[in-house]
C-alpha cells in the first residue's frame, strides 16, 4: 500500500470540482445581503465547510461504489482530471475500505455542522440537508443507485444548484426566497451539463458495468442534443429572470460567455466518441459554470 500524504487524502476528494459548491454558497449569501442587507460571516463560514464536506464525501463514496460495480476498473479511456473518478483505489493509494470510511467520515463532519446550523437557524435547513445527504449517498450506492436510473443528472442539478443556493440564503436570513431559486437555476442547469458531458468519455465503461446513465440509455450520438439544450436553457433562464425583474439587469453580462458554450457544443458534436478530444469541451463547461456564477454574484453585489 502506497504511503499516504495529506495530498493523497485531498486528491481523493476531487477538489477540481469544488467550485460547483463554493460559488452557489457565495451566490445564496450575496442574494441575502442584496435583498435583506444581512451578512453573518460565522454562518457563511459554517455553510461553506458543510457544503465542502458533503461534496467531498459524496465524491469519495462515488469512487468506492464505482469500484464495487467495476465501473472505474473497466474505464480504459485515457483519463483526464475530469473523468473516471480519482483512481485512488485503482492506483493502490487507498484500499476500498479506507475509501468508504473516509467518505463516511466526511459526510459525518458535514452532518455535524449541518445539525448545529439547524439548531441555531431553523428546521427548514434539516430538510434541505436531508435531501442533499440522502440523494448524494444513494447517487451511487445501492439499492437506489440513482445514477443508473437516469436520475443522477437531475439530482446533481437539484443539489449543487437549487438546494445549495437556497440553503446558504436561509442560513443568513431564516427565510426562503423565489429570487434565490431563480438565480440558482442557471447554475443547476450548468452543473448538470458538466456531469452530463462527463458521461460521454465514461460511456463504454458505464455501459459494460450496467451503470445506465442518461448517455448510456440514449447512446452517444442521440444524447448530444440534450447537452446543447442544457447550455442554451441556462442562458434563456437568465434572460427571462431579468425580463421578469427577478434578476438584476447586470446579470445579462453573462451572455458574453455564451461563445464558450457554443464551442463546447460544437466539440461534443464532432468528438462525442473521442474522450481525449472532449477535454476542451469539459474544461469549457466548467469554465462556463464558474464565469456565469461569478457574474451572477457580482450582479447582486453591485
Amino acid at each position: 500500500m502506497a504511503h499516504k500524504t495529506l495530498a493523497t487524502w485531498i486528491m481523493a476528494t476531487r477538489p477540481q470540482f469544488f467550485t460547483v459548491t463554493i460559488l452557489p454558497i457565495l451566490l445564496g449569501t450575496v442574494i441575502a445581503w442584496h435583498l435583506q442587507g444581512i451578512f453573518l460571516p460565522l454562518y457563511f463560514g459554517l455553510s461553506l465547510l458543510a457544503g465542502l464536506f458533503i461534496h467531498a464525501g459524496i465524491n469519495v463514496l462515488n469512487d468506492y461504489f464505482d469500484h464495487l460495480n467495476k465501473t472505474d476498473e473497466l474505464n480504459k479511456t485515457p483519463l483526464t482530471p475530469f473523468a473516471g473518478g480519482s483512481r485512488m483505489i485503482q492506483k493502490g493509494m487507498l484500499t476500498p475500505i479506507e475509501t468508504y470510511r473516509y467518505g463516511m467520515l466526511l459526510l459525518a463532519a458535514a452532518i455535524g455542522i449541518g445539525l448545529f446550523l439547524v439548531w441555531v437557524r431553523g428546521l427548514p435547513l434539516l430538510w434541505i440537508g436531508l435531501i442533499g445527504v440522502l440523494s448524494g449517498y444513494f447517487y451511487s450506492a445501492p439499492p437506489f443507485s440513482f445514477h443508473s436510473r437516469g436520475l443522477g443528472e437531475v439530482l446533481v442539478g437539484l443539489n449543487f444548484g437549487i438546494l445549495v443556493v437556497l440553503g446558504a440564503y436561509y442560513v443568513q436570513t431564516q427565510t426562503l426566497s423565489l429570487v434565490a431559486i431563480i438565480a440558482a437555476l442557471p447554475l443547476a442547469i450548468l452543473v448538470t451539463a458538466i456531469l452530463y458531458l462527463n458521461e460521454f468519455p465514461d460511456y463504454a465503461a458505464d455501459k459494460e458495468a450496467g451503470k445506465n446513465t442518461l448517455v448510456v440509455r440514449l447512446g452517444q450520438m442521440a444524447a448530444r442534443p440534450i447537452y446543447a439544450l442544457l447550455i442554451l436553457f441556462s442562458f434563456i433562464v437568465i434572460v427571462l429572470g431579468v425580463i421578469f425583474n427577478n434578476l438584476p439587469l447586470l446579470t445579462l453580462a453573462s451572455l458574453l460567455v455564451l461563445p464558450l458554450g457554443f464551442f463546447a457544443i460544437k466539440t461534443l458534436y464532432i468528438s462525442y466518441n473521442k474522450p481525449i478530444a472532449l477535454i476542451p469541451a469539459i474544461k469549457s463547461t466548467i469554465m462556463l459554470h464558474t464565469l456565469v456564477s461569478v457574474l451572477l454574484i457580482l450582479a447582486f453585489v453591485f
